[in-house]
């Protein structure tokens, strides 16, 4: 075993105290190439161990319950489309919020944008007249892409308000979501997408837009965030919370919404199998060593961003409040854009190549073990960008210092 592992394991000890336990000793350290590998094999284990049972229709029952766990359960009514794990304590245990009171609804998909996109086209079916309004505008690119190619329409100044709040936007802030529902007259409801926090560091603004006594929904990717660093499987949710107070008539424009997001999530083939659950994610003692890691990719993220800080020659660099990546901006004039991504992705990639002997990786996810480079034209400025994000080992000021020079020598 390699003196980088036996480093990072005494770093990470308590991470593989907990894999330890779940493992059983069933998965050698030693067969494994790296800490990443370790963890992605442990967990692929421990999921399969409790996810084992039938997903066949033989009974003319209506509903079906053959999860075993006490809290949650897979229900069926016609198995080829439509069968999706029922998780009434999802709200309560992954956001940490109090919803004694307040009626609900958990859809699991196969992404977050399979989330997404249903949850959009499930409000346009509801044949209201909505106004959509982004108090940030750089969301998520394909959430944008996919809603003004198939949601935007030019509605009536006088329509219902849907407010989009998007974490992963580089100014997002708690307080902004209750100055805009408290400046935005006749919103319907408040769309949060929480992908870039942990859930309990919302639960006081979801809490808030409750008792504003607004619809909220919260989709999420929990890919990214919630699944120690290991790319087990793609899971997205979407989360329904229904104010308390409604009339009949607004009421039952929530449950349309929410039957049509199933019954669309059924039609795409959207729900999550129950095999790629991965339950682990829900264990307290998971949650708690998750969280820590979340807090040291923001910490190094936080470092490379004040290194760059002092010794970016050009352009600009932007440390968004999650922290969970950092974003370069490129100086590209109008008249060099064109078949500018194939060029900077071949500079990335070369750079990749020839310090191949540490962890960094041209990818365009954030949150794992190793550090994501990779680039896109950016809608909202009009020009390209690179997006960084270091990954959660204690001493990275080496990869620092080459990321730095990448930087300078090439942009």
């Amino acid at each position: 075993m390699s003196n980088v592992l036996l480093n990072e394991l005494d770093y990470k000890k308590t991470e593989y105290k907990y894999l330890s336990k779940l493992n059983d000793d069933e998965i050698e350290l030693s067969n494994c190439d790296n800490f990443f590998e370790f963890k992605k094999k442990v967990l692929m284990r421990y999921k399969e161990r409790f996810d084992k049972f039938a997903v066949t229709n033989n009974s003319l029952c209506r509903k079906q319950d053959i999860f075993t766990n006490k809290k949650f359960s897979f229900e069926y009514t016609y198995s080829r489309f439509d069968s999706y794990i029922n998780y009434e304590t999802f709200g309560e245990e992954f956001y940490n919020l109090n919803l004694k009171n307040y009626r609900k609804k958990c859809f699991f998909t196969n992404s977050g944008m399979s989330a997404i996109a249903s949850m959009l086209l499930s409000l346009k079916k509801s044949n209201l007249d909505f106004n959509y309004i982004f108090p940030l505008n750089d969301i998520y690119f394909e959430t944008y892409d996919f809603y003004k190619k198939y949601i935007f329409t030019n509605s009536s100044k006088k329509g219902l308000k849907i407010i989009y709040f998007d974490t992963i936007c580089k100014r997002f802030d708690k307080n902004l979501i209750k100055n805009e529902i408290n400046n935005i007259k006749r919103a319907f409801c408040v769309i949060i997408d929480t992908t870039c926090y942990l859930g309990d560091e919302l639960n006081n603004i979801i809490d808030y837009v409750l008792r504003e006594n607004k619809l909220c929904i919260l989709i999420r990717s929990h890919t990214k965030l919630d699944m120690l660093g290991s790319e087990v499987n793609s899971m997205g949710s979407i989360l329904y919370l229904l104010p308390k107070k409604n009339r009949k008539e607004i009421y039952d424009i929530y449950i349309k919404i929410i039957k049509e997001n199933f019954y669309l999530l059924g039609k795409f083939g959207s729900l999550l199998l129950p095999n790629n659950f991965p339950t682990y994610i829900f264990d307290s003692d998971f949650k708690k060593i998750n969280a820590k890691r979340v807090n040291r990719i923001r910490n190094n993220n936080n470092k490379l961003y004040l290194y760059l800080l002092k010794t970016l020659k050009k352009g600009k660099i932007i440390l968004p409040n999650h922290k969970m990546f950092l974003v370069y901006m490129l100086e590209i004039s109008d008249s060099e854009i064109d078949n500018q991504q194939e060029m900077i992705q071949s500079k990335i990639k070369t750079f990749i190549e020839f310090n191949n002997m540490y962890n960094i990786f041209n990818a365009g996810s954030f949150g794992f073990d190793y550090i994501a480079i990779d680039s896109y034209y950016d809608i909202n400025i009009n020009n390209y960008i690179l997006r960084i994000s270091m990954n959660d080992s204690k001493d990275n000021s080496e990869e620092i210092q080459l990321i730095g020079d990448f930087v300078n020598d090439n942009f």
